[in-house]
């Protein structure tokens, strides 16, 4: 208890300090197994683990990585014991992201990564297989909840013999303006209370590099990460211009609008393959595109004439987009059943366009049904820290709410 009240204190500057930025209240990164608090180069704080987990130990990863947070990680040998993080929010929230990253690293130089089980609130989440970032990048496992408690459990589970969990980087983006409320109504009642978790497949940045949290306007500022895409055969990468003036859904960021892929022939398709994780059987799934038009420079923004495309999903049309010239458009496709092992998405140029078929990017979620369900509380001992940290977040705000108000 003594070792955890300087890190508190140091917890409570680095909040303080960041308070005059609106964008962080209430963001939660973690960087699990780290000994001290930090900001990084993006002024994005990170916090240590103490107080938010009772079990598992600390190790550092044995090459430097480029991306901070995965140089540490927690890992869990006692397979007997839950392992669970708590993190509390401050307000009630609509619903909120969260995300886990692991980086294997060879930390215990025994080079098998390990495969485990990830819940949240009592409920499966996802089966983690760590095995390709054995010598590639981080894992990333993401989801969208609807909130029912001021608190979140996440818990990592051991499912095989010898092999243990561990986890590097925990994240929790609250969501307090209407996004993405196909699924995550605004604001949620028990009317319209989807009663569900969902799950990312993917979100993907056709045309461009891969797309991160920074603080500007170009980058994300929801704290998503957009993966670079591959670009399809007969298909081109192509500059495209963003919309400035109408917002969109979702906010995506102008770095993921202002780069697509666009079909090389007008009269040919795009053809993408979406692979799913292993599925209980057909879950329905939420389809987000994101279009923008042709930039100044690029060769296409000269030609007059009309796009117009038809989304295909697994050879089912699903919608028919004719696009007003200077202006991004977000479609949403939703329910759509799916089953795996893969999706498969065609972007066809409709009779009557002679342009070519383009976009910018993707997301698609997949949609699991739940009950919130907290797990065993730990012993009064053990929740002593979990209560400082309640009361750190308490006293942060007010400190906001007095000095820079």
């Amino acid at each position: 208890m003594e070792k955890l009240v300087p890190v508190l204190l140091v917890f409570l500057a680095f909040h303080f300090l960041k308070a005059a930025s609106q964008d962080f209240i209430d963001w939660w990164n973690i960087d699990c197994g780290s000994e001290l608090p930090r900001v990084n180069s993006h002024s994005m704080p990170w916090y240590t683990d103490y107080g938010l987990i009772r079990t598992g130990m600390n190790k550092q990863v044995p090459q430097k990585q480029p991306i901070e947070e995965m140089n540490t990680l927690r890992f869990f040998p006692n397979g007997t014991e839950p392992n669970c993080y708590t993190i509390f929010f401050t307000s009630y929230i609509s619903g909120y992201i969260v995300r886990a990253g692991f980086y294997y690293g060879n930390y215990d130089g025994l080079s098998r990564p390990p495969t485990f089980d990830l819940t949240s609130n009592g409920k499966n989440w996802t089966t983690v297989n760590t095995t390709s970032s054995m010598g590639g990048g981080p894992i990333y496992h993401e989801a969208i909840y609807v909130s029912h408690e001021f608190q979140n459990y996440v818990c990592l589970v051991q499912t095989r013999e010898g092999e243990v969990p561990f986890i590097s980087s925990l994240e929790f983006m609250p969501i307090k303006t209407p996004q993405y409320t196909h699924m995550v109504p605004f604001p949620v009642t028990s009317d319209n209370d989807p009663k569900a978790a969902f799950h990312l497949v993917t979100r993907t940045n056709f045309g461009g590099p891969e797309v991160r949290f920074a603080m500007d306007d170009y980058n994300d500022s929801y704290n998503r990460i957009w993966a670079s895409g591959s670009t399809p055969k007969g298909c081109e990468n192509i500059s495209t211009m963003p919309d400035f003036i109408e917002p969109l859904q979702n906010a995506p960021p102008t770095a993921v609008l202002a780069d697509s892929i666009a079909s090389i022939n007008a009269s040919d398709p795009i053809l993408l393959i979406v692979d799913l994780p292993p599925l209980d059987g057909p879950h329905s799934a939420y389809f987000i595109f994101y279009f923008s038009n042709p930039a100044p420079q690029s060769q296409l923004s000269g030609i007059i004439g009309t796009r117009a495309t038809q989304i295909y999903i697994n050879g089912q049309l699903k919608s028919n987009i004719t696009f007003e010239w200077g202006k991004s458009r977000v479609v949403t496709i939703y329910p759509v059943d799916v089953m795996g092992p893969t999706i498969n998405i065609t972007l066809a140029p409709d009779p009557d366009s002679n342009l070519p078929t383009m976009i910018s990017g993707l997301e698609v979620f997949t949609r699991h049904y739940e009950k919130y369900e907290a797990p065993a509380l730990p012993p009064p001992s053990a929740a002593t820290p979990l209560l400082l940290i309640f009361v750190y977040i308490i006293l942060a705000h007010i400190l906001y709410l007095v000095v820079v108000l």
